[in-house]
């Protein structure tokens, strides 16, 4: 079988950018809540999106620069630390991908979009009224990345989830065949979520119990 090889110090940014966007997938999205200094919310979708800790539970965006700046959210955040994480599911598509055009820093998303919010319990940025899950979090820090191509890597802590309640499977868990999430793909692609499996991790101590299904070896 004949491979293509790609070495990425002899490429470009763009390249390298494609092979990455092309080869990790299926990536989840964080459909991003923030406000500016002068209060003005700001909703984009990011799909560099991962979890750093589950305790602490912090998760990381990856923003990059727009015309050598920041961008809108990672400038919101740094300024003004509260921000809400949508997940993308089902019936949201449309909304999240009109949400990622570069408009003006003074323009609502939620308003030009026609998106309802509702407020969030801890910190000032919006929620999106009837999404799914939201988790809204708290600023940590930014590590910046590159010289020419700069990208910044956000960390935040989730302070509080809000789950809609029919998607809680056994009070733990929240349901993925409910929640229907929606994953990014290369360029312009996405996929939904319709074929889940379950396998079970082996678990190979003698007289203890495993961790998710209690049963003995």
């Amino acid at each position: 079988m004949d491979y293509r090889i790609f070495n990425s110090d002899e490429i470009d940014h763009q390249q390298c950018y494609r092979l990455l966007i092309g080869s990790i997938v299926p990536r989840p999205i964080a459909w991003v809540s923030s406000l500016d200094e002068d209060g003005v919310p700001n909703l984009a979708p990011f799909s560099f999106f991962s979890i750093c800790s589950h305790y602490p539970p912090l998760v990381s965006i990856t923003v990059g620069e727009k015309e050598k700046a920041h961008k809108d959210t990672s400038a919101n955040i740094a300024a003004t630390k509260g921000y809400v994480i949508h997940t993308v599911t089902e019936g949201w598509q449309e909304a999240m991908n009109a949400s990622s055009a570069a408009l003006p820093r003074d323009v609502n998303e939620f308003e030009t979009i026609g998106i309802d919010t509702v407020p969030s319990d801890l910190v000032d940025a919006p929620r999106i009224k009837d999404c799914p899950v939201a988790m809204e979090c708290d600023f940590q820090q930014t590590i910046e990345f590159g010289d020419d191509w700069k990208t910044y890597l956000v960390i935040g802590k989730v302070l509080r989830w809000h789950v809609r309640e029919d998607l809680m499977l056994d009070d733990k868990y929240v349901n993925p065949h409910l929640l229907k999430p929606i994953g990014r793909l290369g360029g312009p692609r996405y996929c939904h979520t319709d074929d889940i499996f379950e396998m079970q991790a082996p678990y190979v101590q003698p007289d203890v119990a495993h961790p998710n299904t209690g049963e003995k070896n």
